[in-house]
């Protein structure tokens, strides 16, 4: 027997060293939030990962035996054990098959990633793995019910929200004179949490893992503000509000859908747009209109990552994550540009918010430069001046789609400039509005704030409403690109853009209750 391991042994390390082609660093994200790079290699059409590594990954110990050419790992006392040249895994006391026998490459084992995505090994230890074969990234996620947070000041309050999935129940009750608790029997959290707020209602929150349930803990700015637990449907959250004085009832909302281009660009009119409510003069909506334009699209696939992200992909996908956002509290109606892969001339989006007569207009975008090691937000708003040289290079750049319109820059910018110097009023509120998305940005996510910024976006141009540019992060550096890929992480780019339209939407007073209803024209 031991012979026969030798042999094994001896096979499976002459095997790496002809078939595996030179190794490479998979990018990886767990739970929202980059990890370093595992090293993989290549070989018959497989993806191999260390073994080593992998264990450390999804939270094993890991034991390498070089000289027997073992690899056990443990998981919550569960027993896993790889044997090198062998197709077998012992799983505690029973055999499972690998799709390939485990490589030897550089003294290290190296197990085919596939038995790490299959059911088995996630039930083993708890997580769910994607991996992208396009780009190369490896997404893990803990299997939890609870969970995440975000947080969102209105005008008269704030709001913590925590998703919870069924049938899930929950409890809440004061703690102290500036606390709230909500413990939820059986929870499992994917990740401690832990946020300072300090808008003076809340001053913090975390949301910790306990012995069989999860615990959040809302704390509030001072004693004797007014609190309450409401559930929310489509996704299911709780929702925990405080306030100064007593909460508003609570009645039931309907979200409304985002309403789709098309119609707008079929038959513009106050009934393509949306029904004014009972009650309301006619051709009035109480509701904001927020236009969102996915950069690119179509033939115009925009920047390329390091790994093969495509820009117009992540900004469609960003885009529609932040519409359903947007229409779960229902106070706006959204407008997206486009919904899928089409390509969008840079003057119809700008039409097609004016006919809709937008309230605000966000274009989302990814950023690229020569330099790999350039990374972080960037919000714009119009200027026929940019503030420096690299946003004046941006501009060009997104810019350049004028090209496939059969259009030249310098005759757009002449046809618009006049009607740019009209827009002094929007273009004030256009910088308010970025330094206020940069700034919940900032609190929500770990990029880097290159600030708010100004250069001639042509999109911007044309639009006759407060208008933002979002630069989300820069697909040229390699933990941007794979942050902007997860799912999980985006969601807190979206918890930011959101937070930001909505302490706009209250410094103008839309969210004031008997606010005057908006009139369309």
């Amino acid at each position: 027997m031991k012979i026969f391991r030798l042999l094994s042994w001896t096979l499976a390390v002459l095997l790496g060293a002809v078939m595996a082609a030179p190794g490479e660093e998979l990018q990886v994200v767990v739970a929202g939030r980059y990890h370093e790079p595992v090293t993989a290699y290549r070989a018959g059409g497989r993806t191999f990962i260390n073994a080593k590594q992998a264990g450390e990954l999804y939270g094993g110990q890991v034991y390498w035996y070089p000289i027997s050419g073992r690899v056990q790992m443990t998981f919550r006392s569960r027993r896993l054990q790889f044997v090198a040249g062998s197709e077998q895994v012992l799983v505690d006391e029973k055999t499972a098959r690998l799709e390939a026998p485990v490589m030897l490459r550089a003294a290290q084992a190296y197990v085919p990633l596939s038995f790490f995505l299959g059911p088995e090994f996630s039930a083993l230890c708890g997580m769910e793995s994607q991996f992208n074969e396009r780009t190369r990234l490896l997404t893990i996620e803990r299997h939890s019910n609870v969970g995440p947070v975000r947080w969102f000041s209105y005008q008269d309050h704030t709001r913590v929200v925590l998703e919870l999935k069924r049938p899930l129940s929950y409890g809440a009750a004061a703690r102290g004179l500036r606390g709230v608790e909500v413990t939820i029997p059986f929870g499992v959290i994917e990740t401690p949490e832990q946020s300072s707020v300090g808008d003076g209602l809340v001053e913090d929150y975390v949301l910790r893992q306990d012995a069989k349930l999860a615990r959040l803990t809302v704390r509030l700015a001072k004693p004797g503000l007014k609190w309450r637990v409401r559930e929310l449907s489509d996704p299911r959250r709780l929702a925990v509000d405080v306030a100064v004085s007593d909460l508003p009832p609570a009645g039931p909302a309907e979200p409304s859908a985002p309403i789709s281009a098309a119609a707008v660009a079929a038959e513009v009119g106050v009934s393509s747009v949306a029904a004014a409510p009972a009650g309301l003069p006619a051709g009035a909506s109480r509701k904001r209109l927020i236009v969102i334009d996915p950069g690119h699209g179509g033939r115009d696939s925009g920047a390329n990552g390091r790994r093969g992200t495509v820009e117009k992909d992540i900004n469609l996908a960003a885009a529609k994550e932040l519409a359903e956002r947007l229409k779960e509290d229902d106070i706006f109606e959204v407008l997206l540009t486009r919904g899928d892969d089409t390509f969008i001339p840079l003057a119809d989006r700008s039409r097609l918010a004016n006919e809709a007569q937008a309230d605000l207009f966000v274009s989302l975008h990814c950023n690229a430069a020569r330099n790999r090691k350039e990374n972080g937000f960037e919000v714009y708003f119009l200027s026929e001046r940019a503030s420096d040289p690299e946003a004046e290079r941006l501009a060009q750049f997104e810019n350049s789609s004028l090209e496939l319109e059969g259009k030249s820059a310098s005759d757009a910018e002449a046809a618009l400039l006049l009607r740019a110097m009209t827009k002094t009023e929007n273009i004030n509120a256009a910088s308010e509005l970025a330094a206020r998305v940069a700034r919940a940005l900032h609190k929500r996510v770990d990029f880097g704030n290159r600030g708010v910024k100004q250069a001639a976006f042509y999109v911007l141009r044309g639009t006759d409403a407060p208008a933002v540019l979002v630069e989300m992060a820069f697909l040229s550096n390699r933990r941007d690109e794979a942050k902007l890929e997860s799912s999980r992480y985006r969601r807190r780019i979206i918890d930011g853009l959101y937070a930001g339209l909505i302490d706009h939407a209250k410094s103008q007073g839309w969210l004031q209750e008997g606010a005057p209803p908006r009139s369309r024209r």
